[in-house]
Order: structure tokens, then sequence, then C-alpha cells
């Protein structure tokens, strides 16, 4: 039987075509990375925004194209093989250059402009923010972000901000947006060379430390009520009102504080001294109102700083 060129073309692609669709794309990385950084499949499926059975059906999906099993389950864990790392090792490496070109493209075809307001913690402006606000600047020049930080929330419903990066455990239902990461928190000190001490219990630190406190009316975040009952008055040497101002004086030698661990991935020079306190975990949300969600301008910030800073959160 004679094959006409046309189908004889059409059987050859055949055959490259299928090799390619066994391949990874960038959404396979993707899955793989952050049940790595999970731990689980149950955490995983929330950050994704997927299904639980979703996320197992692509997992499996993965390790039968690659022929290789990814994690190890143990104890409901999941641990990353030899294979595994490869896979997310490759998928951390280009994953902040992906958001930077999703940036880029967005900004070609949306020319959002306009300004867009944002609540948000000094802290956060200080050491998460600044590469993340400077990608979007270069995708969306004629966006004009204005930070407002401030301990106390800034009124989204009064309309002091467009938009709100908030650390705490809930957000009122009227808003929308989503929750990024968890923040953890640790007691620090400023690094001493040569001395790397093993990280022990807060206990152990009462009384022997000159401890970093915030100002003695404040009273509306776990964070203060948490010093307040487990650090003495006798043991805080200095008080501030945010944790800006209590990183500077670790910094300066002038005593150790409770300090997002965050702080890790730029401050060089801080040293861990109690392992994560699992009280203090908190959520980290970024929100919006309601009738500013299709506003184009708010649009392309959440859509730009929620996955740059849930990376920044969970990289460190």
């Amino acid at each position: 039987m004679k094959i006409s060129t046309a189908d004889a073309l059409t059987r050859s692609d055949a055959a490259q075509i299928t090799p390619t669709r066994m391949r990874l794309t960038w959404s396979d990385f993707q899955v793989a990375l952050e049940v790595a950084r999970q731990g689980s499949v149950a955490k995983a499926s929330a950050a994704l925004a997927v299904t639980h059975v979703t996320l197992l059906r692509k997992l499996a999906s993965i390790e039968e194209r690659l022929k290789s099993r990814l994690f190890d389950r143990l104890r409901g864990r999941y641990t990353l093989t030899a294979a595994g790392e490869e896979v997310a090792r490759a998928a951390e490496q280009f994953e902040p250059q992906a958001r930077a070109a999703e940036m880029r493209v967005l900004g070609q075809d949306l020319r959002p402009s306009g300004q867009v307001r944002v609540a948000v913690a000094g802290v956060v402006i200080e050491h998460l923010l600044p590469p993340i606000l400077s990608q979007f600047a270069s995708a969306f020049p004629d966006v004009n972000i204005e930070l407002v930080a401030s301990r106390d929330h800034v009124s989204l419903a009064r309309r002091e901000a467009d938009v709100a990066i908030r650390v705490t455990e809930k957000v009122p239902e009227w808003l929308v947006g989503r929750k990024l990461a968890d923040i953890q928190f640790r007691v620090y000190a400023r690094k001493r060379r040569g001395v790397a001490p093993e990280p022990c219990a807060v206990a152990d630190l009462i009384g022997q430390r000159r401890w970093i406190g915030f100002e003695r009316d404040a009273r509306d975040l776990k964070f203060d009520r948490w010093l307040e009952a487990e650090v003495p008055d006798s043991s805080v040497v200095l008080r501030v009102d945010n944790f800006s101002h209590a990183l500077t004086m670790v910094r300066a030698g002038l005593g150790i504080a409770l300090l997002p661990s965050f702080l890790e991935t730029t401050c060089a020079d801080l040293q861990p001294l109690t392992p994560t306190i699992e009280d203090l975990q908190t959520p980290m949300w970024l929100v919006t109102h309601q009738e500013l969600r299709n506003t184009m301008r708010v649009k392309v910030l959440l859509r730009a700083f929620g996955p740059a800073l849930a990376h920044a959160v969970r990289a460190s």
C-alpha cells in the first residue's frame, strides 16, 4: 500500500509529538515544588487552589510520565526522593523568572493605570516588598503604588486603602482575597562571630537576657499579649512600637526580640535563639474591597503580589 506524502508527514509528526507530550509542563513543576514545600498534599492543594483529589491525580500523572517516584509517603508526610529533589530544585530556580515574565506579559496586554493605596506593615515593606515592587514597576509603569505603613489596621471599609497585606488570624468576610502563607516567629539576638548557640526554650531566656518589648498599652495583637504573658517587665530593657524598630534595636546589640522568621533571608546578622514558636504562627493575607476586585489596576496588583509574596515567605 502506498503512503501519500501527507500521510507520511502525519505519521512522522505523530512519532515526534508523542514524546513531547510526555514531558513536564511548568504546571507539573509547580505541583512538585508546592508539595515539597508543604510536605502535604492537603496543604499544597489549598495553596494551588485545586481539590485534594485533583492534586493527587496530577502527582500520579507526573510520576507515571517520569517513571520515577518523586515522594516517599511516610506517616502522612511527603518527603522528596532523589528524583524529586532534582525536579523541585529546577522548579525553584525557574519560579522567580516565570513570575517576572508573567508580570511583563500582563503589563503588555492590559496597560492598567492609576493609583493603588496599599496598607502593609513596615517590616514587610522593608524586607519582602522591594524586589516585588521592582518587577511590578517594570511591568506596570503607569500604576502608582502608595504604601501606608501602620501598626494598626488601616480601614478598607472607610477606603483608607485599596488593598491590604495583613498578618492576622482572619480577615472580615466582606473583604475578598486570599491567604498567601503562614508567617513563623522566633526570638532573635544579634549574631556574634564564632558563636552559634543551640535553640532553647523561651523560658530559658527569661531573666537571663535583655528583652525588647512593645508599648505597654499595646494589647490588640497576639504578639503583644504573648510578650506580656511570657516576659516580665524586669526582663524588658526597651520598648518600641513595631517589628521594624525591634529589629533595629536587635541589630544594634541592645537586646533580644520576637521577630518574624522571614527576616533571616535579608538579615544575615540575626541569630535565632529559639525554635519556631508554634502558638504564634499567623497567616498573611492579601485582600481588597469587593467593589474594587475587578478594577484593572487593583486586579493586576493582586495577581502579581500574591504569588510573589507567598514565594518570598515560603523561601525564608
